[in-house]
């Protein structure tokens, strides 16, 4: 999945989300504000991982970290400003669960292809258990695509070095 598609999906999923909050009698409306201030971090997102974290020579970070990071703070900084009213906390929670989707996906695609590859019969473990191994597949996968990104970007600087 590209960038832009990450971003297009979590943009949709916090309209979808605002909608649904101001829809919801059961549930406070959350601030108008919030929801705009989210967008502008996630839309701004794109240029900051590109012009700051490679100007300065930062290593790379994940760009769902980096979105993780970016709602968050706005949870802080709602949680915070005493002038607006705090969003009730599964608005932000939605978001993140859709921000943590896409790993998920992928954990149990590639499960089920190890599965397949190595013809393996998981038909007797109980689904909780294998929900548990996902999660921890998806950590050990998490530190194997850093590790690799660690790599390219030490590559990447001593070839920019080079090219001077």
């Amino acid at each position: 999945m590209s960038l832009n598609n990450v971003l297009g999906t979590i943009l949709k999923t916090i309209e979808d989300v605002q909608q649904k909050n101001k829809s919801n009698p059961r549930e406070e409306t959350a601030d108008k504000d919030i929801f705009k201030v989210l967008k502008e971090k996630i839309k701004n997102l794109d240029d900051k991982t590109k012009n700051s974290r490679i100007k300065k020579g930062k290593s790379p970070e994940s760009i769902l970290d980096m979105l993780k990071k970016e709602i968050e703070g706005v949870r802080k900084d709602n949680r915070k400003d005493p002038n607006q009213k705090t969003a009730p906390k599964n608005v932000f929670d939605k978001i993140i669960r859709k921000v943590e989707e896409q790993p998920r996906r992928q954990a149990s695609a590639g499960l089920r292809k190890i599965v397949e590859d190595y013809r393996l019969d998981v038909t007797a473990i109980p689904p909780d258990v294998l929900r548990e191994f996902q999660q921890q597949y998806i950590n050990e996968r998490k530190k194997f695509d850093n590790s690799i990104a660690q790599g390219l970007h030490k590559l990447n600087k001593s070839y920019f070095k080079r090219r001077r």
